[in-house]
């Protein structure tokens, strides 16, 4: 999946990924930036070639997987959970994404 992004290029597909995912969820929101930050620095000093490629295919799965199977549910008025599926979600399905590995 790795299509020569930066890392920048890659952190911010992530924060656009969180961005869309939760949507109308501050706690969620800030903690996964939180999380996505620290992933980030915590690899900013690598410099071998192969470990970057690595790291940044694995940032590029993981917008991915955000987007694509992370769905929010909300408390309705009757006490029920319910989720607003948008199109990208329809067709996926688990199996899709242990193939992508």
């Amino acid at each position: 999946m790795a299509t020569g992004l930066s890392g920048l290029s890659v952190y911010r597909l992530c924060l656009r990924s969180v961005q869309q995912s939760f949507k109308g969820d501050h706690f969620m929101l800030q903690s996964s930036r939180k999380e996505l930050r620290s992933k980030f620095e915590a690899n900013r000093l690598v410099s071998d070639t192969t470990a970057v490629k690595k790291l940044l295919a694995e940032g590029e799965e993981a917008a991915s997987f955000i987007k694509t199977f992370v769905v929010q549910a909300k408390l309705n008025e009757r006490g029920n959970f319910e989720m607003k599926v948008e199109p990208h979600h329809a067709n996926a399905t688990a199996e899709e994404a242990a193939i992508r590995r």
